[in-house]
């Protein structure tokens, strides 16, 4: 009995039996058509019950769920089903998704002709990393006469981790060429400066540089050689994310922390393909994290398990820590990609010592994010005096942010002004220009 729900149509058959039976208080007639209506709904149900329940296992299924969950991204759920009955059946499947995502109105719908299989799908967009628990896979089975249906629980409960994002790590690896991506299209860059790593000395063809004209060579070969350069590469690319409580700010569900994690990512993932040695480090009070910039296969593994549990403990950050700890971490030049968020310039100047010395010994870029919220509140009309106030408040945060930005490229420091959402494009960009400036 506990597998046996009612549905609609059973009511609804129920309603005509009442109406016409009242009716039938009237006119006499009514009475024998209600008598007919009820004695072939009640046949009709016994045939029903008989259908559903003479089989045990009439509907199977099989819950295919990723091994990992990518957070940020659209993520496919598979369901295969099977009907056993030697009929056609209609379904209503409901899973048991896990609290995370706070669904209460998940339904499928589907038919399956006789003792055929079925798949179906569905998508999930994780906003937050973690475990993520998967119950049972309910499944409400009736037939074409729909007064009542069998539940079957079926699937085993399933626990999956959501992983920062890496299934976009492919497509910024094809884009990731001589060409840099903007958010609108693609545009040229002009390559600045020369590589100084040697690579051989060849012969001279139209279109070499005469600069590299190596007349040694040339003299023993009597004919013109040049020296051939190819981009310096194993440069140390770092990710720094800082955990500080600025970070934990939410845009379109997702924190500016786990914005970062899924752009740091992709950045590693592609420095690494350009033969660049790729580390993490994530500080808050004090470093929690450092993986030593490398560039095996396995750094990228060993990357995603170390963002993966990263949050913060909503602490202001010690900059001061980072420029002493980086002393002895980090003994070579390299690009340090910073993550964080400034609000206000008080923020930035007490700060600012700290960043303007890191500059000194490697290339520094910042990432600083732009409030979606304040710069639409700034943009619109206002129609009342209190839209007013709240208009100017935000144009006063947002000229503030425009500041914050002036002040670091006012002191050498790279910086990537965007918006959230637009981070991993615009961080690309950044770091190609960097790569063609070749001033690491």
């Amino acid at each position: 009995m506990k597998a046996l729900y009612i549905n609609t149509r059973f009511y609804l058959v129920l309603l005509i039996v009442c109406i016409c039976f009242v009716t039938a208080m009237f006119i006499p007639v009514f009475f024998y058509i209600a008598c007919g209506i009820l004695v072939l709904f009640i046949l009709l149900l016994i045939l029903e019950l008989f259908l559903l329940f003479h089989l045990k296992n009439g509907i199977s299924a099989q819950r295919i769920v990723p091994e990992r969950l990518s957070n940020g991204d659209v993520n496919n759920i598979q369901l295969l089903l099977q009907n056993n009955y030697p009929f056609d059946v209609i379904l209503e499947v409901i899973d048991e998704l896990p609290f995370q995502f706070q669904e209460r109105h998940f339904l499928l719908n589907t038919a399956i002709q006789k003792h055929q299989p079925k798949d179906i799908s569905y998508q999930l967009l994780p906003k937050e990393r973690g475990v993520y628990a998967f119950g049972l896979l309910n499944v409400y089975v009736t037939t074409a006469i729909n007064f009542v249906s069998k539940r079957y629980r079926l699937a085993q409960p399933v626990e999956v981790g959501v992983y920062p994002s890496f299934l976009n790590l492919r497509k910024y690896e094809l884009l990731a060429t001589r060409t840099a991506m903007l958010p609108n299209g693609i545009k040229r860059t002009r390559k600045i400066g020369q590589s100084s790593e040697f690579e051989q000395i060849k012969d001279y063809v139209l279109g070499d540089d005469l600069r590299h004209v190596n007349w040694k060579a040339s003299a023993k070969k009597q004919q013109l050689m040049v020296n051939h350069y190819q981009e310096e590469k194993a440069q140390n690319v770092y990710m720094l994310i800082d955990k500080g409580r600025t970070m934990k700010m939410p845009f379109d569900g997702l924190s500016l922390l786990d914005y970062s994690i899924n752009a740091a990512l992709m950045l590693a993932n592609i420095s690494i393909k350009r033969q660049d040695k790729a580390g993490l480090w994530t500080f808050e009070k004090k470093t929690d994290v450092f993986l030593k910039a490398d560039n095996k296969p396995l750094q990228i593994r060993r990357i995603v398990d170390a963002l993966y549990h990263i949050n913060t403990d909503y602490r202001e950050s010690n900059y001061e820590y980072v420029l002493s700890d980086s002393l002895k971490k980090i003994q070579k030049r390299s690009l340090l990609i910073l993550f964080t968020n400034f609000e206000t310039l008080d923020a930035l100047k007490r700060q600012l010592p700290y960043l303007r010395a890191l500059a000194k010994k490697h290339v520094l870029l910042t990432i600083i994010f732009e409030n979606t919220l304040l710069d639409t509140m700034h943009s619109r009309k206002v129609n009342s005096t209190k839209e007013i106030y709240i208009r100017t408040v935000a144009s006063k945060f947002v000229h503030e942010k425009q500041l914050i930005v002036q002040e670091l490229q006012m002191h050498g420091i790279k910086t990537v002004y965007t918006k959230p959402s637009d981070l991993s494009v615009n961080l690309l960009n950044k770091y190609l220009e960097i790569k063609q400036q070749e001033i690491i």
